[in-house]
Formats: C-alpha cells, structure tokens, sequence
C-alpha cells in the first residue's frame, strides 16, 4: 500500500444543479501546466515510464478513465490506481508512474517547478505489472 505518497480526494470540488466548480491548486502559483489526451490503443499504450526526483505533480481528469500503474522507489510498494473524470492525483517525487488510457481522457498536469529533462528518469514498469 502506498497511501501517503499521492493524493486521491478532490477537496475543493463543488457540484450542485448549476454544474461543477473544482479546486485543482490553491496556493503559490505554478510554473508548469501541461494538457495530455490518452488514447485507446491495440496494443496497449503507456504514458510516462518514468519518476523525478524533484517533481510533485498534480494530474486533473478532465474527462475520460485510466489507470496509473505507481511504484514508490523508497518503499518498493506497487500499486495501480483508477481515475476517471473529475478526479484528481497528486504524485510527490521519486514515484514511477506510467498512464494507460481505458478510454479516451482529457488530463491536465500542474507542477510548481518548471520542466527540466535532468529530472525524467526512465523506469519500466512492465516487469512489476
């Protein structure tokens, strides 16, 4: 189990008959804002193989369903998360992470730090799946 390294509740998020508010960030701002869409593939294609050291991230789901495949390199522990839209998931660096699409999905990615590729660690995941 690997609760503590990710953050899976959506505080902040108000839905009533007008439609939906959600608070993705609140706090200092951002340097980092990234729109991703995943598509279905045959074979089956991933996102992401990879951890940072530095990097938290915050995923938004916009619209759609995946599962994110997690390994935490301190712990060792593995898990695998579903998400679909409107749900939100926070990765804190030195967790492996890699996305597949289980229907076409809109995502937002927000990081206080800028993108620096000396930072993007590749990390198969397929042989802890």
């Amino acid at each position: 189990d690997i609760s503590g390294t990710f953050d899976g509740d959506n505080e902040g998020t108000v839905c009533d008959d007008r439609g939906q508010l959600v608070q993705i960030v609140d706090g200092p701002s951002f340097s980092h804002l990234v729109y991703l869409d995943l598509r279905v593939k045959n074979p089956p294609v991933y996102r992401g193989s990879h951890y940072h050291n530095r990097k938290k991230e915050i995923f938004y789901v916009i619209e759609g369903s995946i599962d994110v495949d997690l390994y935490d390199l301190d712990t060792g522990a593995f898990d695998v998360i579903a998400l679909s839209g409107g749900e939100k998931l926070t990765l804190l660096p030195r967790l492996a992470h890699r996305f597949l699409a289980r229907q076409f999905s809109r995502i937002i990615e927000i990081s206080p730090l800028p993108y620096d590729r000396m930072d993007v660690f590749p990390f198969d995941l397929g042989k802890l799946a």
